[in-house]
């Protein structure tokens, strides 16, 4: 049987592993209520462009007609965590958007976003056109050189994690133009502001192309967003599987480290009663 001492230096390891297993939980909850927030604010701040932008377009077939590109290729954003901490999920995105690779007829860019999806795309050999870091701040962050990147392509698919709840995330693909469609549909019309009420400086095209350059940032940031919650998610429920499971063992060792000092404190008792029948046998 082990020795006591030994499970007992396991056992307190067990224990430092559950505190840091809390506190990476505590961390991720803390992140995914902040983004919340942030996705909220986001999607303020988009119905208000779209009020600008929807009375700039009185035709709403023109509406977002500017938003696809003239590029002649397609381009396919993949966006990924930064760490291994995702789970499976990165996996079932870069899985996904290899399936729709493979039936292209004209094989698109494929643009990543995430170290972690980088790399499992370099280890299966698959060419990738531009890449990018996963933003670290969850509060404050700009898409502009990314959307930069995509303004030369006719056409962007996004495959990204969604968040579905606090225990499930899906791999999943969004057309950008569709996600600001998505984004447009729960926005009431604004004031229609037409030329020839209003003098627009340099001009209402330049400005009509402005606002749609900032809705696709922020479109995508949306995006961005979903996918950090859904990464924080991810991460929260493997610190909540970790501390489950340091919980399970710690009540496995301590039960041996229990049976190990009985076990131990029975050998010395007989220890002792060999010692004092011996000595009596001395003293007989």
């Amino acid at each position: 049987m082990r020795r006591a001492i030994t499970i007992q230096s396991e056992l307190n390891q067990i224990h430092t592993v559950e505190d840091l297993t809390e506190v990476f939980e505590s961390i991720a909850s803390i992140k995914i209520s902040k983004i919340r927030n942030r996705v909220v604010a986001s999607k303020a701040f988009f119905a208000e462009l779209w009020q600008t932008y929807s009375g700039l377009r009185i035709d709403p077939k023109l509406r977002l007609s500017r938003l696809k590109a003239h590029g002649e290729k397609d381009a396919y954003l993949v966006v990924t965590s930064e760490g291994n901490l995702s789970g499976e999920i990165d996996e079932q995105i870069i899985e996904e958007m290899l399936l729709s690779y493979s039936k292209a007829t004209q094989p698109p860019d494929i643009i990543v976003v995430g170290t972690h999806g980088l790399n499992q795309l370099r280890q299966k050999t698959i060419p990738v056109t531009k890449a990018f870091t996963m933003p670290a701040s969850d509060t404050n962050f700009s898409v502009t050189d990314i959307i930069d990147v995509l303004s030369q392509y006719k056409h962007t698919v996004v495959f990204y994690q969604t968040y579905e709840s606090l225990r499930v995330q899906k791999a999943a693909q969004i057309g950008l133009v569709a996600a600001v469609e998505d984004l447009s549909e729960s926005v009431e019309g604004g004031e229609v502001v037409s030329s020839r009420d209003y003098i627009f400086e340099p001009g209402i095209e330049e400005i009509a192309d402005y606002l749609e350059s900032v809705m696709l940032g922020v479109a995508l940031i949306q995006v961005i967003m979903e996918s950090k919650l859904a990464q924080y998610a991810a991460r929260f429920n493997a610190m909540s599987s970790a501390k489950r499971r340091a919980g399970e063992l710690k009540t496995d060792y301590s039960l041996q480290y229990h049976r190990a000092k009985r076990a131990e404190g029975d050998e010395r008792l007989k220890e002792i009663m060999k010692v004092v029948k011996h000595h009596q046998k001395g003293l007989a």
